[in-house]
């Protein structure tokens, strides 16, 4: 999985911008803070240019929306089934072969990521990420 290096949002009336990752933290020592949105797009936009990625661009820089993203469970017939649907970066960051651990009711599967897929064939999903998951039990394994 990619870890986001930065995350951004609106703290006490100012655009901050704090530094999550060790990479980060070595170009942005702490958080900074901008009185207006076109000087946190500035530093947005040149700290992307340089690779770095962002949780909460969006709020920044809107044409960096947040797309649809759906889950399927891809069965032994290769028969998808939909599990789940959310919003979320369309540089997402989970990879293929990034496991998903199980939650709630599901604390003994993991899932994996076996595809995912963008484009026109996501838009016949509905959705503009799908990711396609293999589930399995992992509670008999121990």
């Amino acid at each position: 999985m990619k870890r986001m290096d930065y995350t951004a949002g609106l703290i006490g009336g100012r655009w901050t911008i704090t530094p999550l990752s060790v990479r980060a933290k070595e170009r942005t020592l702490k958080s900074v803070s901008f009185p207006t949105v076109a000087e946190a797009k500035v530093f947005l936009k040149t700290a992307q240019s340089e690779g770095f990625r962002f949780s909460g661009a969006d709020l920044i820089d809107p044409a960096q929306r947040l797309v649809r993203n759906r889950y399927f469970h891809i069965g032994d017939n290769g028969e998808l089934t939909p599990s789940g649907q959310d919003r979320g970066p369309e540089d997402t960051a989970w990879e293929v072969g990034d496991v998903m651990p199980g939650q709630e009711r599901n604390t003994g599967t993991e899932a994996i990521v076996e595809r995912i897929v963008k484009g026109e064939d996501a838009h016949r999903l509905g959705c503009d990420i799908a990711f396609i998951l293999r589930v399995r039990n992992i509670a008999r394994m121990n």
